[in-house]
């Protein structure tokens, strides 16, 4: 039978490990990041990828409500002509500031405070949002409820990245999206009797519920969710890095009952006081820096145009408002089968290998659309189009998280974003006009050149997957 170390010894270092560790700061860091990459499995509580996954539930579920609850909201507000697009690009534009503001917070206050205004500003902007009584105050609510979704999407990818070994840290992170794909469904499973009710009442009551992520907030505390070990070490705190790593170990240990293999160690990341956004477009950081910009600015044009307007576009394609969103709802249930595959291999193909194909699926699946004539084929191309976006967005998440350094990661996943998210915001701006204009079908065919042209753009990004984040970090 394996003892399990006491607390404080770090029982789990062998012989060559404690020969490695020298008194030197960079020799600490270095093995703070190989001692997470020798873990066989996850080395915090399961609880934490719950709660990770709740934070993705609470993202998607906003994203997918807003384009349920649009034909009855307009109603109820008086929306009209270019007005839908204005909630819209506010709260695409709350995602470039939220991303970028508190992935500033996360990189020099930590990861958990950061995270802790995403759900605040998720809770309160939703509860905000069902009180709304004009374009403009809608506006400002999605504007708030953006920022905590924006941040949310990026960070919980990081501290996932930081905290998993290197050879899953895809893994864990699928497994979080599936609850993703679940919170995407459920506003079209509510909608449908929500949506019966009286019209100033169950949109307000769908967009509202997203308040009750507040509850989230019970559950970070220390015990539970440490903050990053990673984080810490570059931020010099290495006592506080080694206390979470030994931590890990020990329950790791107890759970399999096995000696932990050793560690391989690579030279510690480069330590420097501050981050200038300018370092995003110098050296090596500059090719990836341009990959991740021009694929999520593209890949938002194509997944936001497509989920803010779903129902409005299969309005367009002939069903009726009821079908529409039933069909909504069926539709989404393709995110969460992409889901549950991608634990699977997600870890096992090169990740961007994984974002293109999935990103060249999505645009097929938006051509099935413009050509479809019946509505067994819409629910085809509903259904393919809303599970690639998930397949897309699960290795696309680990792949931007792992190619920035991280003493940088949060703030420069948070520019990455935020400058993708741009995408998201002008797509209203060529969706309404083209809906309005020519009808449903021209948008599809708008909607799967952006994707395609992502689709190149991705294919030349560094190769990530299975590798040390501090290797990718040199």
């Amino acid at each position: 039978m394996t003892e399990i170390p006491e607390a404080g010894s770090v029982g789990t270092r062998s012989p060559g490990e404690e020969a490695t560790r020298g008194d030197r700061a960079g020799d600490r860091r270095a093995l703070v990041n190989a001692r997470i990459d020798r873990l066989p499995s996850w080395g915090l509580s399961r609880v934490v990828l719950v709660l990770f996954g709740l934070c993705y539930m609470a993202s998607y579920f906003d994203i997918a409500v807003f384009g349920v609850t649009l034909p009855t909201m307009s109603e109820d507000l008086g929306l009209s002509g270019t007005q839908l697009a204005l909630p819209v690009t506010a709260n695409l534009l709350g995602y470039v500031l939220g991303a970028f503001v508190l992935g500033r917070v996360a990189d020099r206050l930590g990861r958990r405070p950061a995270m802790v205004g995403c759900i605040v500003s998720l809770a309160t902007g939703s509860l905000l949002t069902a009180l709304s009584w004009n374009v403009e105050s809608l506006m400002a609510f999605r504007l708030l409820v953006g920022v905590g979704v924006g941040a949310q999407l990026a960070l919980s990818a990081i501290w996932i990245g930081e905290v998993a070994p290197s050879e899953k840290r895809g893994r864990y992170i699928a497994m979080c999206l599936i609850w993703a794909s679940f919170g995407n469904i459920v506003p079209g499973v509510l909608g449908v009797p929500l949506l019966d009710m009286p019209v100033h009442l169950g949109w307000r009551l769908l967009v509202g519920s997203a308040a009750l992520m507040a509850l989230l907030l019970l559950f970070f505390r220390d015990s539970l969710l440490p903050e990053s070990p990673r984080w810490l070490a570059v931020g010099g705190r290495l006592d506080e890095a080694e206390a979470v790593v030994d931590g890990m170990e020990r329950r790791v240990a107890r759970r399999t009952g096995e000696p932990l293999p050793e560690p391989r160690v690579v030279p510690a990341e480069r330590v420097v006081d501050g981050f200038k956004v300018k370092e995003l477009f110098q050296g090596v950081l500059l090719r990836r820096t341009l990959t991740v910009f021009g694929f999520w600015t593209l890949f938002y044009v194509g997944a936001y145009g497509f989920v803010s307007y779903k129902t409005t576009l299969l309005h367009g394609l002939g069903m009726s408002l009821p079908n529409a969103v039933a069909m909504t709802a069926i539709g989404f249930s393709g995110g969460i089968v992409a889901t549950l595959v991608q634990p699977f291999f997600v870890d096992r193909v090169e990740r961007k290998m994984l974002v293109a194909t999935g990103l060249g699926i999505f645009a097929g699946a938006l051509v099935l659309l413009a050509l479809a004539g019946n509505p067994a084929l819409i629910l085809l191309g509903d259904f393919i189009a809303s599970g690639s976006i998930f397949f897309v967005a699960t290795p696309a998440y680990a792949y931007t998280s792992e190619v920035f350094p991280t003493r940088a990661r949060a703030s420069a996943m948070g520019v990455a974003f935020g400058v993708g998210h741009l995408g998201g915001a002008i797509q209203p701006f060529i969706v309404v006009p083209l809906l309005s204009g020519s009808g449903a079908r021209p948008v599809f065919w708008a909607l799967a050149a952006s994707l395609t042209v992502s689709m190149v753009i991705m294919l030349t990004g560094v190769r990530t997957s299975r590798r040390s984040l501090a290797e990718l970090s040199q």
